[in-house]
């Protein structure tokens, strides 16, 4: 299991450092026993200087039976003729308000922790007593929010840390609600763990490589002249790191085991289909110069680095112990990055 102190550091890196600065004093001033605590705890403190600094606001169409025009007269009202008769008509108008997605999002993440058994009382406590700043906002449907379309504009940065700390709660903890109570699973679902994993390595390697350029990118297939491209699958990396001369292209696998183990279980050898796919991607790329793929898996018991000549590109297959000190994940990151040396 990863220790909740290491789940911090990596988000502290997922979100671009926007958390705490001084990570160690953080977790040292509390003991944290379970993630559910210290997620709730950034919450809390992230939508406290919320208040302070004052709510995003935006338009919002609204609907409403006036007895002045505003806006646009709603067709379908004089259509069917029912405002003969009334001195009244529906009209549609953006109306400038806080209630708007991202700070609905707030309210019913606040809303749902407040009836979350497995969170310290004094927690649900502060939630509820925040919540109470929410009167202007409604609550909104979390499984239909569309995250990755939030968070756009540069006044949106206050939200960035609060908004992510309550998609991790929802698509990453809560795995059901039943009666007004909310159950949360044993730990982070599987899903959600590649993803905060992926990010955390990628801007990792952005903070911590100095004169390299690191970034997710997509790689063409490299086709023959008139070729149809049109169903094959997109080459979308999880990272790419350009220096030296050389590139490497890293696809993180968040899977309990990097082996396989036959039928028989007996044998154990390297997951072909990961294989295939690094391997696609290091010979398609059109880089000009060196070019090495690497699989890099978590894992919290074993550790593993084998490196394979394939048709004149080297591919790496390596692991990261999670449940390790951070300063040793944080070493053996910083290790594997000579592979960009040709």
């Amino acid at each position: 299991m990863i220790p909740v102190r290491n789940i911090y550091h990596m988000l502290a890196y997922a979100w671009e450092n926007t958390l705490i600065r001084n990570a160690d004093t953080r977790l040292e001033s509390e003991a944290f026993d379970n993630i559910y605590n210290l997620l709730t705890s950034l919450l809390l403190t992230g939508v406290g200087r919320l208040i302070k600094q004052g709510f995003l606001k935006g338009y919002e169409l609204h609907s409403e039976d006036i007895n002045t025009l505003r806006g646009r007269i709603s067709l379908n009202d004089l259509a069917s003729g029912r405002h003969i008769g009334r001195r009244r008509l529906t009209c549609h108008f953006d109306e400038f308000t806080e209630d708007i997605v991202m700070n609905q999002i707030i309210c019913t993440t606040l809303s749902v922790l407040t009836r979350s058994r497995e969170l310290d009382q004094r927690y649900r406590r502060h939630c509820a007593d925040l919540n109470r700043h929410f009167s202007g906002v409604g609550q909104v449907d979390l499984s239909s929010v569309a995250w990755n379309r939030l968070l756009s504009g540069r006044q949106s940065n206050n939200y960035r840390l609060i908004v992510g700390i309550c998609e991790l709660l929802h698509n990453g903890l809560i795995s059901r609600e039943e009666q007004g109570q909310i159950t949360f699973a044993s730990y982070i679902k599987d899903t959600v763990m590649a993803k905060l994993y992926e990010k955390f390595v990628l801007n990792f390697y952005k903070k911590e490589l100095r004169g390299y350029r690191v970034y997710s990118g997509h790689i063409p297939w490299h086709l023959d002249a008139g070729s149809d491209d049109s169903l094959l699958p997109v080459m979308k990396t999880d990272i790419e790191i350009e220096g030296n001369g050389t590139k490497l292209i890293i696809d993180t696998k968040y899977y309990r085991h990097a082996l396989a183990t036959s039928y028989r279980g007996e044998a154990k050898s390297l997951i072909s289909v990961h294989l295939y796919q690094i391997f696609a991607y290091v010979k398609n790329d059109p880089y000009p110069g060196v070019r090495k793929g690497m699989l890099l898996y978590p894992t919290v018991d074993y550790d593993l680095y084998q490196s394979y000549e394939m048709s004149g590109n080297e591919i790496i297959v390596a692991t990261l112990d999670l449940a390790a000190p951070f300063e040793k994940i944080r070493s053996r990151l910083l290790e594997l990055a000579p592979s960009l040396k040709p």
